[in-house]
C-alpha cells in the first residue's frame, strides 16, 4: 500500500487506496444475476459498468477521524477550540466585525470565517450573506463478512452511493430530500426509518454479498447548497473582517484542506495564491 506522509503525520490509520466503479443496474423487481469483470461485489441486475478510478487515482480516509485529526493538529499550533451555539456576528458602528455571539456571550473577534455548512445563514445573523440551504441525505452502515475494496456509484434504483471502509464497515447513502432552509439542530437531525429501510432494501437487491450484511448504524445529515450550486469562498461584502467558506455540498470534507489553505492566504496575505477561488466569490450574488 502506498504511503501517505501527511496521513501518517496526522495519525490517520483509515487511509487506504481503493477502486471505484459506476454500475448500471436493472430497475425490475426481480433482477437477474450477472457478474461483470472489474466489479467486486455488485452482482445482481447489473447491466454495465464504467471505471471511475483505481488504486493509482483514488484513496480514502474516515471523514470524522480526519476532522478530529485536523483539530488536534491545529491545537498543537496554539489554536483553541470552543464548542457552543453560535447565535450571530456583531458589527461595530464603522462596519467592522467586533464579536461572535456564542451561548449568549459576545466573544471578541476582528476576523470571522462563517463555515457552518447548512447552518451558515443562521450562524451569520447580522452579516449580509446569501442563503445557504441544506439537502438532507440519510445513510447507513452495513457489515458484510469480508472487507470490500471497491466504491460503487449506482445508476438506477435511485442512484445510491456505496463506500466500503478498511475496518469492514460499508457506508451507503442516497435518496436525498429537496434543499430547504434547515431548522433542525446540529446533532439532533431526525432519522427517518423508511428512507433507511429503502437504502437497505436497494443494496440487497444489487448484491448477493450484501444481502446478509448486518445494519449497524442509521443516520442523516444536511449538505450545504447555495442557490447556484457553487460554493461561496471569500469576503462578505460591506463588513470588514467577515469571510465565508460554505456551500460545498457533498465535497466539503474532501475540499476542506484546500479551502482552509485558500481562506488563510486570503485573510493573512490579502489573496489566495495556492488555489484560484475567483469563481467562488460571494460577490457574484450581489452583482445581479
Amino acid at each position: 500500500m502506498e504511503r501517505c506522509e501527511r496521513c501518517e503525520t496526522l495519525g490517520l490509520e483509515s487511509y487506504r487506496r481503493l477502486s471505484c466503479q459506476a454500475v448500471a443496474v436493472e430497475e425490475s423487481t426481480k433482477p437477474t444475476s450477472r457478474k461483470l469483470q472489474n466489479v467486486e461485489w455488485a452482482d445482481l441486475g447489473v447491466r454495465g459498468t464504467r471505471v471511475m478510478g483505481n488504486e493509482d487515482t483514488i484513496a480514502q480516509v474516515h471523514p470524522k477521524r480526519l476532522t478530529e485529526a485536523m483539530f488536534a493538529a491545529a491545537a498543537k499550533h496554539g489554536t483553541t477550540k470552543r464548542t457552543g451555539v453560535v447565535e450571530g456576528v456583531e458589527v461595530d458602528s464603522e462596519g467592522r466585525v467586533a464579536a461572535v455571539r456564542v451561548d449568549g456571550e459576545a466573544v471578541p473577534a476582528d476576523v470571522v470565517v462563517v463555515a457552518m455548512g447548512p447552518w451558515s445563514t443562521q450562524a451569520a445573523a447580522g452579516l449580509p450573506i446569501p442563503p445557504v440551504y441544506g439537502q438532507k441525505y440519510h445513510s447507513i452502515l452495513m457489515r458484510p463478512e469480508r472487507v470490500l475494496n471497491q466504491a460503487v456509484f449506482f445508476q438506477g434504483r435511485g442512484d445510491p452511493e456505496v463506500y466500503p471502509r478498511p475496518d469492514g464497515d460499508v457506508y451507503v447513502t442516497g435518496f436525498p430530500d429537496p434543499p430547504v432552509m434547515v431548522e433542525e439542530i446540529p446533532g439532533e437531525v431526525e432519522v427517518r426509518q423508511d428512507v433507511c429501510d429503502r437504502l437497505v432494501d436497494t443494496i440487497r437487491m444489487v448484491s448477493s454479498e450484501m444481502s446478509t450484511a448486518e445494519v449497524t448504524l442509521t443516520q442523516a445529515c444536511h449538505l450545504p447548497i447555495t442557490t447556484d450550486g457553487i460554493p461561496m469562498m471569500g469576503l462578505i461584502p460591506t463588513v470588514e473582517g467577515a469571510y465565508i467558506a460554505s456551500g460545498h455540498s457533498c465535497w466539503g470534507i474532501l475540499n476542506s484542506p484546500a479551502t482552509g489553505l485558500a481562506m488563510a492566504e486570503l485573510i493573512v496575505e490579502g489573496a489566495a495564491t495556492s488555489v484560484d477561488i475567483s469563481s467562488f466569490d460571494p460577490l457574484r450574488f450581489f452583482r445581479k
